[in-house]
């Protein structure tokens, strides 16, 4: 399998980000934990000309991100509609429009990706004290 394009790079990195959310707020870890995003091996098998980077991210973070949305777009990314079929967006929301839905989708998308990108660099790492 080839090289993947920009937006399913996204695609995967908030699923993924939803993952370790949604099984710390089910207990799995403190609610104010870490969540470690890192590819698993099959995705750099399947997707062999993709460059991954982990992700350090606090679920309070994620919180503070989802909220920050505008409505559909907090609900698109909360119900997952970016993974499945557009129609089911359509259906759920009263969208007559494909064109619509699917835009709206890829906004979602994008500035959730991008409230992201904007969290890492704004994150710090304390640095190591030198003699």
């Amino acid at each position: 399998m080839g090289a993947i394009g920009p937006y399913h790079y996204k695609v995967w990195v908030i699923g993924e980000i939803l993952d370790r959310y949604e099984s710390c707020k089910n207990g799995g870890r403190k609610p104010k934990g870490k969540l470690f995003v890192t590819p698993n091996t099959d995705t750099f098998r399947t997707h062999r000309n993709a460059y991954f980077e982990n992700i350090v991210i606090y679920a309070v973070d994620i919180d503070n991100i989802l909220e920050s949305l505008d409505s559909p777009l907090k609900e698109i990314i909360k119900g997952r509609y970016f993974e499945g079929d557009v129609r089911t967006f359509m259906e759920d929301f009263g969208i007559k429009s494909r064109r619509e839905a699917r835009t709206l989708i890829v906004r979602a998308v994008n500035k959730f990706f991008s409230e992201i990108q904007k969290y890492k660099k704004s994150y710090r790492r304390p640095r190591k004290k030198t003699a």
